[in-house]
């Protein structure tokens, strides 16, 4: 069985500064920003985690609903996976 994950593209650079992590897509030289929420799930999935554990460790993490963690994070994926910040890999679980 298998269960996509989520990972910074190879070329991302990502770089938290303060309060705020910024992101830099180096072929367009275009720059991203994410607040501390945003930063803390990239975070997550850096580290390996799938969109159902990140929505819980927010969950546990930020005085949020599982509607309004769930809802930031399908936004992030989105904008994320638009920008080709993210790329998805496949990982295969037993």
């Amino acid at each position: 069985m298998s269960q996509v994950n989520y990972q910074l593209a190879k070329n991302v650079l990502f770089q938290k500064v303060a309060e705020e992590t910024v992101i830099l897509e180096p072929e367009t030289g275009e720059y991203y920003t994410l607040n501390v929420i945003g930063t803390f799930i990239v975070e997550q999935f850096q580290q390996g985690y799938s969109k159902a554990d990140v929505i819980n460790l927010v969950l546990k993490k930020y005085q949020v609903t599982e509607a309004e963690a769930t809802q930031d994070i399908e936004e992030l994926l989105t904008q994320m996976l638009k920008q080709k910040l993210f790329t998805t890999v496949d990982s295969h679980n037993g």
